[in-house]
C-alpha cells in the first residue's frame, strides 16, 4: 500500500474499538462512584486491548515484481508443495507464525481481485505445530493478479478462536491493504507461484505490508 492509502488507515483495528471505547466508559464510572481498584483493572485492561488490537500504519515502495508479507511474526516454514484444491500443481508455501505480542492484522501480498474465499472447521491445536494448515480450522483468500494466483491462508491457533475476514470474493485489494485479522496466537501461510523465488530464510521476522517474501525470477 502506498503512503498515502497507508495514512487513512485507523491505528487500531476495528474489532477492538468495540471492547476499548466500552471499557474506557465503565473506568470514568467507576471513577465517579469511588470504585478506584476496579477503575484501574478496568483501565489496565483498555490498555491491553490498545496494544493487542493496534493497526500500525504500512506501505512499501517494493517494486510490482515482489510479494509482500501477509502478516507480522516468524518464518516457520519454507518450503514446495503440491497444492491441487487452488492452484493443480506445485508452488512455494512460506508459513509464519504470530505470536500474541504481535500485530494480528494481516495484508494483501500482491493487488488483485478476491478470486475466492473458503472457511474450514478444524481444531485449534498450535499453530506452530507439524500439519497445523492440515487439522486447524482456517480460512483461504485466493488473490488474482493478471492471470497470476496467490493464496493467503489464516490459520488459527491454540489461543485463538476468531478469524476474521474484512474482504469478499470479486473486491478488489491494494497491495498491503488489510483484509483481515486472527485474535491472539495463530499462523498465516502464503502459497504461490515457482515464477516467484522466497528472499528471505527461516526464522526471520516480517512486518505484514513491509517485508518482501518473494521476488518474480528474471527471464533468462
Amino acid at each position: 500500500m502506498d503512503r498515502e492509502k497507508g495514512l487513512k488507515e485507523p491505528f487500531i483495528a476495528r474489532e477492538g474499538l468495540r471492547i476499548i471505547v466500552p471499557s474506557l466508559v465503565l473506568t470514568a464510572v467507576l471513577v465517579i462512584g469511588g470504585f478506584f481498584y476496579l477503575a484501574i483493572f478496568v483501565f489496565c485492561f483498555a490498555l491491553f486491548c490498545l496494544y493487542f488490537f493496534r493497526n500500525p500504519r504500512r506501505y512499501s515502495n517494493a517494486d510490482t515484481n515482489s510479494l509482500l508479507s501477509p502478516a507480522d511474526g516468524k518464518i516457520v516454514d519454507i518450503s514446495e508443495v503440491n497444492e491441487q484444491e487452488f492452484f493443480g500443481c506445485k508452488v512455494n508455501r512460506i508459513a509464519i507464525f504470530m505470536s500474541p505480542a504481535d500485530v494480528h492484522v494481516n495484508r494483501a501480498p500482491c493487488p488483485g481481485r478476491i478470486k475466492s474465499m473458503k472457511r474450514v472447521d478444524g481444531k485449534f491445536a498450535m499453530a506452530f505445530g507439524k500439519n497445523a494448515e492440515i487439522k486447524n480450522e482456517k480460512n483461504y483468500i485466493l488473490i488474482e493478479n493478471g492471470g497470476e494466483r496467490v493464496l493467503v491462508v489464516q490459520i488459527a491457533g491454540f489461543l485463538a478462536r476468531r478469524i476474521i475476514p474484512y474482504v469478499k470474493v470479486d473486491q478488489r485489494v491494494d497491495r498491503g491493504q488489510a483484509v483481515g485479522m486472527i485474535a491472539f496466537g495463530s499462523r498465516v501461510d502464503i502459497y504461490f507461484h515457482k515464477e516467484y523465488e522466497p528472499v528471505v530464510s527461516l526464522h526471520s521476522r516480517v512486518k505484514a505490508g513491509n517485508t518482501i517474501l518473494a521476488r518474480k525470477k528474471e527471464v533468462q
